[in-house]
């Protein structure tokens, strides 16, 4: 997949979270909205569709194609509203709802990168929160399907306060590598809003999300970011499961983290996983019954 990171840097027409909010804030999806979308895409864009289960389509072209039959039966008053962006130059992400006046329906998430030439968009990966939300299922499943691992000692990692969100990202799931649960605990505010979209209600306050994170401590199961976008206040990130003794295509999501201006620790998250059916015949549902809330 393209990278800005192979590239040499210089200055770009604009930055990648202006563009998020230019392009995607209540955004239709109509002939104007694609029309306005279509200029900003690069040659090469890779759109990556986690919820359509598809895989990534390559190229302007096909892309424009993707997203006018996928938005087709879209109602008028259907757009999406931008809530979150992270504050990245070459790259951002950002969190979404559909929304039809001052009705809500599905949420979201998005990670995108810049083409550090033409400033165009070069990769985005999507998705919608699932229908179906299993809730503490989840971790009883990946329970009974992982297999241990050996016993290893924790990874020595070297204790340190990131100020930045991108590089706290960095920090807890490259050098703690979620072994120490005081240390991530450690950089959360106690009034924490923590939504997971496997379950219905989010978790409010660091307590209820320490019994969240203490739930899906599970030995063989690996969080592995793949894609950390530029952020100061406000991070978006890929990422990868990887489950122990389970061959075959592993999980995917899109995580989002907002640090609270003063402190620097993380007072939002939403992590958003693909869905767990393929193909989703509760999404192919709601394409019929309520196309305009369906995905990004």
């Amino acid at each position: 997949l393209p990278s800005f990171g192979s590239r040499p840097a210089r200055p770009l027409p604009e930055r990648a979270d202006s563009l998020v909010l230019r392009l995607f804030d209540e955004q239709r999806f109509d002939e104007t909205g694609l029309r306005a979308l279509g200029a900003s895409l690069a040659d090469g864009i890779v759109w990556d569709d986690l919820s359509g289960g598809a895989g990534p389509i390559s190229g302007r072209e096909a892309v424009l194609r993707f997203l006018a039959q996928r938005e087709g039966a879209t109602p008028a008053d259907f757009q999406l509203s931008v809530e979150r962006v992270a504050d990245g130059v070459r790259s951002s992400g950002f969190t979404w709802t559909r929304t039809a006046g001052k009705s809500e329906g599905l949420r979201g998430s998005a990670y995108i990168e810049l083409d550090p030439l033409s400033g165009k968009l070069l990769y985005v990966q999507e998705v919608a929160e699932p229908l179906l939300k299993p809730g503490g299922a989840t971790a009883a499943l990946l329970k009974a399907v992982v297999k241990p691992p050996s016993p290893t000692n924790a990874p020595a990692y070297t204790r340190r306060t990131p100020r930045r969100a991108d590089d706290l990202v960095r920090y807890l799931w490259e050098e703690v590598q979620g072994s120490d649960m005081s240390e991530s605990l450690r950089l959360f505010s106690e009034d924490i809003l923590y939504e997971d979209f496997n379950f219905q209600k989010p978790f409010e306050g660091k307590a209820a999300v320490q019994a969240f994170l203490k739930e899906f401590d599970i030995p063989g199961v690996s969080f592995v970011p793949q894609r950390i976008s530029e952020g100061d206040r406000a991070v978006a990130f890929t990422w990868q499961v990887v489950l122990n003794g389970v061959e075959g295509r592993q999980i995917q999501g899109i995580s989002f983290y907002e640090l609270e201006p003063a402190s620097k620790q993380v007072s939002f998250v939403r992590d958003i996983p693909e869905p767990a059916v393929r193909p989703a015949p509760l999404g192919a549902l709601a394409a019929v019954l309520r196309p305009g809330l369906r995905k990004l």
